[in-house]
Order: C-alpha cells, then structure tokens, then sequence
C-alpha cells in the first residue's frame, strides 16, 4: 500500500518533535522514503521532507538520493522542479560530486523554468564546494552525451565566469581558464 499524505505529515512529526533523538527514527524516515511512490500529493511532500532530515540518517544516505533522484525524474514538472530545488541539501562531503554529476545530466532539459533551477542548484553547490562541483560537471563534460556536455562546457563559460574570482586553487583556475578557451574556439 503506498504511503498517504496523512501518513507523511505523522512521520514528519515524529521526525520534527524528536530533536536530538532522530537515529531513533529510522522507519519514520523510511516511510518518507516511501512517499515517492505516491501520488503527485505524496511525492511533492517527499521531496520536500527527505532533504530535511537526510543527514540524521546516513545509514540511508544512499536510498534518500535515489529517491530524490527518482522524484527528479517524475513526468510531472513541477514535482521535478521541487526535487531539483532540495537537491543541493544532499551535497555535502562524499555526495557533492555525485549532485554535481546528476544536477549536470539534468541540464538536458528542454523546460525553461527546470534548466534556470538545475542552473540555480549547481551554482548553489558550487558556492559550497568548487572542486566537487567541478569534478561532477567534467565527469560529465568526458562522459556525457553530446547536449550534455554541451550544456555544460555553457554553463561553466556563462554562469562561472562570474564566480572565477572566487576560486582561491590556481589549478581550478587553470581548468576554468582552458575550458572557456574551447568554449569560445567552438564558437
């Protein structure tokens, strides 16, 4: 039986009223889990309540990005559009670069409204951690197919230039300054 949105708000509560006791919690968190596999009602609550309590539980780490990974991947654009907003809250130590690769493999989209937040997520990310962010963006720039990588030599020409200023590692600044070099020789 699929999870209800009375069934999300009750666990949510137990999350929210259980403070520093989370870990104790694991099946509330997992039926929030569970919540993308509901409705669009259900899914929007998901992606808004597995990000806030993801780092209580990194046991499920794993599960909690393949289910927003899930969401981010839902025919609906705006439960699309949700789950790409919360995904930066995922990229923190060993999972940022794994956000920057899927936030780069999203930027395949043809919805406007969807490219500009996919756009917002992976400045936001790289604001936290450049290096990480970089690593996801070139593992798809070698990886990627072709509108992939496009999308992403773009974004780190257009978007980054303005914060190039903000890298303090001269070898990132390096990588940065060639790629806007074969940027602008592929013009």
């Amino acid at each position: 039986m699929a999870t209800t949105v009375e069934e999300l708000y009750r666990n949510y509560g137990i999350l929210a009223d259980a403070k520093e006791d989370l870990s104790q919690h694991k099946d509330a968190y997992q039926v929030i889990l569970d919540g993308v596999k509901g409705g669009p009602k259900e899914k929007r609550l998901a992606a808004q309540f597995i990000p806030k309590f993801f780092s209580s539980f990194p046991e499920l780490a794993d599960a909690a990005i393949n289910a927003q990974l899930d969401l981010c991947e839902d025919e609906d654009v705006s439960i699309r559009r949700q789950a790409i907003k919360e995904l930066p809250r995922f990229a923190a130590g060993e999972n940022l670069p794994r956000v920057a690769d899927i936030l780069t493999q999203l930027l395949q989209t043809d919805d406007s409204a969807e490219f500009n937040q996919v756009n917002s997520a992976l400045i936001s990310i790289f604001k936290i951690d450049p290096k990480g962010t970089l690593g996801g963006l070139f593992s798809q720039i070698l990886q990627g197919e072709d509108v992939v990588r496009e999308r992403a030599i773009k974004f780190l020409s257009t978007k980054l230039k303005t914060m190039a200023g903000k890298l303090k590692n001269t070898k990132l600044l390096s990588i940065f300054y060639l790629l806007a070099v074969v940027e602008s020789n592929e013009k």
